[in-house]
C-alpha cells in the first residue's frame, strides 16, 4: 500500500489545479460539490466539470498516462495541454493561467488560494516526476474499482446519484437518502490515521436523533467505528491485497449488501 498512497498524494496535490479551475469557471453551488473531479479509468483522467468561459464550453483534465494538464472542448478534442514534468505546482499554475488568458479567458480569480486545506506533503514544491507506470495501474485498479462500487450501491438502491472526487479529503464517493429516515455517505477514502490503510467506508445520517450502533452485522473483513468524530463502518484496502477479481467482489458484495441493509433500517 506504501507506493499507492505516495500515488494518491501525488495525484492528490496535482487535482488542487483542477479544483481551482472549477472554483474559478463553475458555477457555485452550496455544498461546494462545483469543485468536485471524477476519475475516468478509460481515459486514465482526473476530470473537472464543464464550464463555459467564453463561448465555447470546457472540461481541464489531468492525463495520468500522458502526465499532462489538458483542455478539453465538448468533441472530446484536446485544444491546450501543459506538460507536468519537471514543473512545481506555482509554476504549472502560473503556465496554465498563460495559456488560459490567451484563450480569451479571464484568469484574475484562477491562482487565488483554494478555501481548505491539504496535507502540507514534503514534496509540494518540488518538480514533478511522471508516475511509475506500475504505480498508475495500481491506484487506477482500486479508483476504477470504487467507481465500481458506488455505482453497485446506486443500482442496489434504485436512487440516481454522482460518483465524484471531493479534492480536499480526496474521496471517491456518493451521498444519496434511500428513505424518509437516513441518508448514506459511501466511497473510498485515503489513507488516514483512523485506519492507517486508503479504505472503503459506510456512513449513516439520519434524519432524526442518533444511530445505535448495536446488532451490528460482523464480518472479518469490515471493522465497525462509533468514535467521537465518526461513526460507520470501513473496509480496509489491505484487506483486498492479494484476492482474486472474483474474490473482491465477493468482499465487495458482502460488505455493500450487509452495511447498507442494516444502515436503511435503523
Amino acid at each position: 500500500m506504501q507506493e499507492y498512497n505516495n500515488t494518491d498524494q501525488h495525484i492528490h496535490l496535482l487535482s488542487q489545479v483542477i479544483a481551482k479551475v472549477n472554483r474559478t469557471y463553475v458555477p457555485a453551488k452550496e455544498d461546494d460539490s462545483h469543485t468536485n473531479l471524477y476519475f475516468d479509468p478509460i481515459g486514465k483522467k482526473v476530470l473537472g466539470r464543464w464550464f463555459t468561459p467564453v463561448e465555447a464550453r470546457f472540461i481541464f483534465a489531468l492525463n495520468l498516462a500522458h502526465f499532462q494538464f489538458e483542455l478539453i472542448d465538448d468533441k472530446l478534442t484536446t485544444v491546450r495541454t501543459v506538460s507536468i514534468s519537471g514543473k512545481n505546482i506555482q509554476e504549472l499554475e502560473t503556465e496554465i493561467e498563460v495559456e488560459f488568458k490567451n484563450l480569451g479567458f479571464d484568469t484574475s480569480e484562477l491562482t487565488k488560494k483554494l478555501h481548505y486545506e491539504i496535507p502540507a506533503y514534503e514534496f509540494a514544491a518540488s518538480k514533478m516526476k511522471p508516475i511509475d507506470s506500475r504505480h498508475l495501474t495500481e491506484w487506477a485498479s482500486y479508483r476504477s474499482l470504487a467507481n465500481t462500487a458506488c455505482n453497485d450501491l446506486l443500482g442496489l438502491s434504485q436512487i440516481e446519484g454522482e460518483i465524484r472526487i471531493w479534492p480536499h479529503h480526496f474521496d471517491t464517493g456518493i451521498y444519496f437518502e434511500p428513505n424518509a429516515q437516513v441518508g448514506i455517505g459511501f466511497g473510498l477514502a485515503m489513507e488516514d490515521e483512523m485506519i492507517g490503510a486508503p479504505y472503503f467506508y459506510f456512513s449513516g445520517y439520519p434524519k432524526t436523533g442518533e444511530i445505535s450502533y448495536k446488532d451490528l452485522p460482523a464480518s472479518e473483513y469490515w471493522e465497525w467505528h462509533a468514535g467521537e468524530h465518526w461513526k460507520g463502518c470501513t473496509l480496509s484496502l489491505t484487506t483486498l491485497e492479494g484476492c482474486s477479481e472474483v474474490e473482491r467482489k465477493n468482499i465487495l458484495f458482502d460488505y455493500l449488501s450487509n452495511v447498507y441493509l442494516w444502515l436503511i433500517n435503523i
